[in-house]
């Protein structure tokens, strides 16, 4: 998993971005090409997990940021640290950028130097004062509304490390799958809760929104993590309807229609396991989202949906196949 994170003090709240796509390769990678993509940081070992489902996440990597936070209200937080960055590549066939940066009160109302910052990566600190409140001013802020220039702007951090990737030379650029990216933008804060609580929203066909409320401080450096498992399979659930979608675009008995339902099949099916990498505090989630908007009975649904348009695609070209080759 990727690193817990490590907080100076009490945090007001944590602010992330996953973006998650298709591995732009003909096949899964092997993990020796994994490794290799995801050697960012010389000298930083790439770690990778085998089971359930095989993980591989790059060393984490801290981006300055000098900026004001987003807020709902237009109240101005200035804020001065770093944001936390990781590549992930799951099944060899998914590729994440995961972005996260946490927000503390700074202990001087100045700008220190960049040093101190960097001794607590991924940690952005309020410089002005602000109200002890502002934490759901900025889950508004962050999650909702528009975000200008002058703001932090984890969306530019987390597309710029996955064009990286993205752009390896090691990559052929071939993927057999015809899908998009999405983006899942999530706070996480501590609030007064029984169990650690989620609120999942779909806002358009590549954005999704997510606010995390956990009792524990030690939940939250860890949260990440359950943000990450949350991405990839919300993508896995989009890839299968943008399949269907494609092969709506061709006859029922064509070969092209065959072959992308095969795709997801043959390249995502096996990779659905939701909480196989999520930290046990928080598998409690995952079963709220069963319950609403049911992850699982969406996805068994939509891939037998799936595997019946590919039976009924396969008969159809055999059946075409068989009428040309009779001799009248």
């Amino acid at each position: 998993m990727a690193d817990a994170m490590v907080f100076p003090e009490r945090p007001l709240i944590i602010l992330g971005e996953v973006r998650t796509c298709v591995v732009p390769a003909a096949g899964a990678l092997s993990r020796v090409e994994v490794r290799d993509l995801l050697a960012l940081k010389p000298g930083r070992p790439v770690r990778s997990w085998e089971r359930p489902i095989p993980m591989a996440i790059s060393p984490t990597m801290l981006v300055g940021v000098d900026c004001l936070l987003p807020t709902g209200s237009g109240a101005k937080a200035e804020s001065r640290g770093t944001v936390a960055t990781n590549a992930v590549v799951v099944g060899g066939r998914v590729l994440q950028s995961s972005v996260r940066s946490v927000v503390v009160r700074s202990a001087r109302p100045q700008r220190e130097k960049w040093e101190h910052y960097l001794r607590s990566g991924g940690v952005a600190e309020v410089i002005n004062k602000i109200s002890s409140g502002i934490g759901p001013d900025l889950v508004n802020g962050f999650l909702y509304r528009p975000q200008a220039n002058d703001t932090l702007d984890l969306a530019s951090i987390s597309e710029r490390l996955l064009a990286k990737v993205r752009l390896d030379r090691g990559l052929d650029q071939r993927s057999p799958l015809l899908v998009g990216s999405t983006r899942l933008r999530w706070t996480a804060r501590l609030g007064e809760v029984d169990a650690p609580a989620v609120d999942f929203r779909l806002e358009d066909d590549e954005i999704r929104t997510v606010q995390i409320t956990v009792r524990e401080i030690g939940e939250l450096a860890v949260v990440h993590q359950f943000c990450a498992d949350l991405a990839m399979h919300d993508w896995l659930l989009t890839a299968v309807v943008n399949v269907v979608e494609e092969a709506d675009r061709y006859d029922t008995a064509s070969q092209e229609s065959a072959r992308v339902l095969a795709a997801v099949l043959e390249h995502l099916a096996h990779l659905w396991m939701p909480g196989a990498h999520t930290p046990p505090q928080f598998l409690g989630l995952w079963q709220q989202l069963e319950m609403r908007p049911g992850f699982t009975r969406d996805w068994e649904s939509r891939v037998g949906q799936l595997r019946n348009r590919l039976s009924v695609a396969t008969l159809a070209a055999l059946r075409e196949a068989k009428v040309a080759t009779t001799n009248w």
